[in-house]
């Protein structure tokens, strides 16, 4: 373990949890590793695997942007999101729900989404990308599903990779990862990797939580360098806590990359 590693894990290792993380500065290809391969619930991070399988679907003529799918009482589900609160028959554009699945990290608009894929194809669509662990099982809120052992899953190393081919142009063209990321630069999240990080630097991520797991991925761009970040925990105590240590974890990978 480097000095950079043993700096975070400072950090990380008094709060109550399983923490992960993976981290590369894009010019240098320095890479920051703890724990990578470990396995977590993705939590709401499966979301930008969705974000990427819907944007290479229009890429490939399967979908557009501009489809409109309308809401139905039976699509609501709870947890974050707006569009539970509102009334059935609203017609909305594929656009606008993925702009609620990242931005609010609306859990309707998301399966709303997933039904106009296959749960499958987001994960054939990681496999190709070379994503080796993540797996989009079930729908959000599906505790059924759950029941059964069917859970959405993904390593900090996956999300990383999923995230640097996206910061290097790689996912489907140079403009369609382009737009993904500014839809993740909305985020209106900005609890944990954004928190202690300076004005003026573009924070393109998405964070998830589910009981004892809190996550957040990133990708960094500040004058002079881009990294891509992604921290993960699990059986986390108090997850006020660990989102704070995450926060920490984050200035101490901006300082290092500066």
């Amino acid at each position: 373990m480097n000095t950079i590693e043993n700096k975070i894990t400072s950090i990380l290792s008094p709060v109550a949890g399983t923490f992960a993380v993976s981290a590369q500065e894009m010019r240098t290809k320095e890479k920051i590793s703890i724990n990578e391969n470990l396995v977590f619930k993705s939590a709401s991070v499966i979301k930008v695997p969705i974000l990427v399988e819907l944007f290479c679907r229009r890429d490939e003529g399967g979908l557009s942007l501009d489809d409109i799918i309308e809401l139905k009482d039976e699509h609501k589900v709870e947890g974050s999101g707006v569009l539970k609160e509102l009334h059935a028959g609203l017609r909305f554009t594929v656009l606008d729900l993925v702009t609620l699945m990242i931005v609010v990290s609306d859990n309707t608009a998301t399966n709303m989404l997933i039904d106009r894929l296959e749960i499958e194809s987001v994960t054939g669509r990681m496999r190709s990308f070379g994503l080796k662990d993540t797996v989009l099982a079930r729908k959000m809120y599906d505790w059924e599903q759950a029941a059964l052992g069917k859970e959405n899953l993904c390593t900090p190393m996956d999300i990383a990779l999923l995230l640097k081919l996206m910061a290097e142009g790689r996912i489907s063209s140079k403009s369609t990862s382009m737009e993904m990321l500014e839809i993740m630069a909305k985020q209106q999240c900005k609890e944990k990797i954004p928190l202690l990080l300076p004005e003026g630097v573009r924070v393109a991520n998405k964070t998830g939580s589910l009981t004892g797991v809190t996550h957040d991925v990133a990708v960094v761009t500040a004058p002079g360098h881009e990294y891509v970040l992604v921290i993960m925990a699990k059986d986390a105590a108090d997850t006020v806590a660990a989102d704070r240590a995450i926060a920490d974890a984050s200035k101490v990978v901006y300082d290092f990359c500066s």
